[in-house]
């Protein structure tokens, strides 16, 4: 969270419980199972869903003291908003992770967890989301991992989540090939083999970024298609990492590809997959 406003009485706009949120601090788990139970530690119920939600898309505590505690509140209420399941948050999230920065890591990383906590409620605004083709492709792909996150935790829900990816997939006109490239690589992670000749189609077109999920033998190998490749390994071009630890300019000179599995070139310590691809 990057920009200090003036001092500013953060804590009077609220009241308690959701008040409470402004003064846990840090939490760097990322794991929702290392989440505390907000309901229960914090007294918050359905009725505080709106002051929540308000909370969850406060501009001044985004940009509030870093070494402070309420710059921490925002993620907190969207972890509490995501274990209660509460769909009302969802648009409103959506318009945080429209405005936020490439530095924002906490949305990109988190919200896709919270939408995948609230389940089948959040698909519809989540696959309009994606579908604007006015949105920029990380806030876009965050939102398809998202639609991922759905189908991880709702079995129920796959079909329809797989089938929202698909659309992704075969859309023409001004879609982003590197959106496509995230539709692929959610797909992957679901082992959503039934989607492989959209999938095929996609790449036939050439309409998909290689340096995502790499080519189609790369996805079929991660979909346990086929044992080896059958063709040499393209050059790939991996998105350059600017200094925010993001994706940057792409017409960088090209690269080697990376593997969704490989240390980030970012230098975080963690799967490409996990960091700089999401």
């Amino acid at each position: 969270m990057t920009k200090t406003l003036p001092d500013i009485d953060v804590h009077t706009d609220y009241t308690d419980p959701v008040r409470r949120l402004l003064s846990i601090g840090a939490s760097p788990a990322n794991d929702p199972a290392e989440w505390p139970d907000y309901a229960a530690t914090y007294g918050l119920r359905s009725e505080h869903g709106t002051e929540l939600i308000r909370l969850a898309c406060d501009a001044a505590l985004y940009g509030s003291d870093p070494d402070g505690t309420a710059v921490w509140a925002p993620i907190h209420a969207w972890r509490a908003l995501g274990q209660m399941r509460a769909a009302a948050s969802v648009p409103p999230l959506l318009t945080v992770l429209k405005s936020a920065g490439l530095d924002e890591d906490w949305t990109h990383t988190e919200l896709p967890v919270v939408f995948g906590l609230i389940g089948s409620a959040a698909i519809p605004p989540v696959a309009a989301f994606i579908s604007d083709q006015s949105q920029s492709t990380f806030p876009a792909a965050t939102a398809i991992m998202g639609v991922k996150e759905i189908a991880l935790r709702h079995p129920e829900c796959r079909g329809e989540c797989i089938d929202l990816l698909e659309r992704t997939l075969e859309r023409d006109g001004l879609t982003d090939p590197g959106l496509k490239g995230f539709a692929v690589s959610a797909l992957i992670d679901l082992q959503a083999v039934e989607a492989i000749e959209v999938v095929r189609r996609a790449f036939r077109h050439k309409s998909v970024d290689l340096s995502i999920a790499g080519d189609i033998e790369d996805v079929e190998i991660a979909m346990r298609l086929r044992e080896r490749r059958a063709t040499p390994a393209p050059r790939y071009h991996v998105w350059p990492v600017s200094g925010s630890g993001q994706p940057g300019d792409q017409d960088l000179p090209r690269r080697l590809k990376v593997g969704r599995n490989d240390p980030c070139p970012c230098g975080s310590g963690k799967k490409y997959k996990k960091c700089c691809l999401v």
